[in-house]
């Protein structure tokens, strides 16, 4: 421990959360906040997270119809600084690129040998874009491309603070920065209030966060998604030393379009699992990726990678 020190690395403390969200790449442009992991007071931190998302899904109804085939790569960059004693703002904004990616043949293979259902994927051509809609609206995108996510602002309060616990409510607003047409935005001002709470331990951490987001309107499904939605998180860490901590973390949010009936609109419930790993000073690497425990209302998996202090 004292060599740590005297290099300059302190002593592992894992955050609560992992810096990650649902990609769906029909409904990542409405808000939904990144988890809220600061202790009240703390120095400002910058974050950047890298997500890669696969997805291959298709559903039909009697009025609806749905064909996402896919990969996105999405880069989360936020920043945070304290207000005060006990309030802390942060900002932030993705960064999203759509094409047919390169880890079809990757999971299909993965699926196979593990015996799992390999759904659709035998039956469509490998490395294709094609994010298609029709229903409550009309969404179609069929080709590459790159373009700034909605920016939000976030701002917390910190009713309890000290070495075992956190109790904080959070509020923040989202602005239509990002694209209609390349989905990375529904073309309204979102808004979303949620409480956070922690638990920490010699060796544990469990974390909670509830909440709803609120938008203002919605460009994307002719106005069937302006309804508000409600988002949990709950996440456990195991520390494994003074660098190394592992991590479980459940995410899950109910269903954004009215009246539609496609498992991937409705509720969505994901599993994320990884480990992080404590760098110089107190910049920490986070790794690790997700699954849609229920099947098809997510990404079929997201791998991610993020660094920040």
């Amino acid at each position: 421990m004292a060599a740590l020190l005297c290099s300059g690395i302190e002593p592992a403390h894992a955050e609560e959360f992992f810096a990650t969200r649902d990609q769906n790449p029909l409904l990542r442009g409405f808000y939904l906040p990144l988890p809220s992991d600061a202790q009240a007071g703390a120095a400002a931190t910058l974050s950047a997270t890298l997500l890669v998302s696969n997805t291959l899904n298709v559903e039909r109804t009697a009025h609806e119809s749905l064909f996402v085939d896919g990969e996105s790569t999405a880069l989360d960059l936020s920043y945070e600084n304290a207000l005060s004693r006990h309030w802390r703002y942060r900002l932030s904004v993705p960064i999203v690129h759509d094409s047919g990616g390169v880890l079809d043949s990757v999971i299909d293979t993965w699926h196979e040998m593990l015996g799992f259902a390999r759904g659709f994927r035998p039956l469509y051509p490998k490395r294709q874009i094609d994010y298609a809609y029709s229903g409550q609206g009309n969404i179609t995108l069929d080709h590459a491309q790159t373009s700034v996510g909605d920016i939000a602002a976030d701002v917390g309060w910190y009713a309890m603070e000290d070495a075992h616990r956190t109790v904080s409510i959070w509020g923040g607003l989202k602005a239509p920065t990002g694209s209609v047409a390349g989905l990375t935005s529904d073309g309204a001002w979102d808004g979303a209030l949620w409480a956070h709470g922690a638990l920490r331990g010699q060796k544990w951490q469990l974390a909670a966060e509830l909440g709803i987001a609120q938008p203002s309107g919605d460009e994307l499904f002719a106005g069937n998604a302006h309804r508000a939605s409600q988002f949990a998180r709950f996440a456990a860490t195991r520390a494994l030393g003074p660098q190394w901590s592992l991590r479980a973390q459940l995410d899950g949010q109910t269903g954004r379009v009215a009246g539609s009936h496609l498992r991937f609109l409705g509720p969505s419930m994901q599993l994320t699992v990884g480990g992080v790993r404590r760098l110089y000073g107190r910049w920490r690497l986070q790794l690790g990726f997700a699954e849609d425990v229920a099947v098809n209302t997510a990404p079929d998996i997201t791998f991610f990678l993020g660094i920040h202090d």
